[in-house]
């Protein structure tokens, strides 16, 4: 399978943030949609490996949250098919607290660095009243009241330490 997309939509709720991922494929041998055809147990298995190889790949992340480390977990993964048995997802529901507070606030994620494979986006929807101050991203980014969009495009240098500053009223 050939990874071409990915959206990542980060809500904060003010305590947790609740983040699903999605992954769009090229799959030219229709391998997954036979999966999802099927279901049953081989289904059952290839979410079970799914889940468990993002867990391993995001606690290998460092995140902080106004400098204090913050654990994200794999709580739901999904797997379908859109537009065809040739265009495959993968979707991911993560969480992790959120210890944010009245003023300005931190987030950084400490991650390798690495070329990226495909475009991406990136959204973070913070509570309502909050001002996004500054981010340090690759990619190109717009901000406007307490969203902040970010666009990566394949080839961008990405990783390295990634940081949003935020104010929360």
């Amino acid at each position: 399978m050939e990874p071409i997309y990915a959206h990542g939509l980060h809500i904060w709720t003010g305590t947790h943030v609740h983040l699903v991922i999605i992954f769009d494929y090229r799959d030219r041998k229709g391998e997954y949609y036979e999966v999802v055809r099927r279901g049953g147990q081989m289904l059952v298995d290839e979410l079970r490996t799914l889940s468990e190889n993002m867990q391993r790949f995001l606690d290998e992340e460092i995140i902080r949250i106004n400098g204090r480390r913050v654990r994200p977990l794999v709580v739901d993964v999904s797997v379908g098919v859109k537009g065809g048995p040739h265009r495959p997802y993968i979707e991911y529901i993560v969480t992790f607290e959120a210890p944010i507070s009245s003023g300005v606030n931190t987030y950084e994620v400490y991650y390798d660095e690495e070329e990226a494979e495909y475009d991406y986006e990136i959204v973070h929807l913070f509570p309502p009243g909050t001002r996004v101050v500054d981010w340090e991203m690759a990619g190109t980014g717009n901000a406007e009241g307490n969203v902040l969009r970010v666009h990566v495009k394949r080839g961008t240098r990405v990783g390295g330490r990634e940081a949003i500053r935020f104010k929360v009223p």
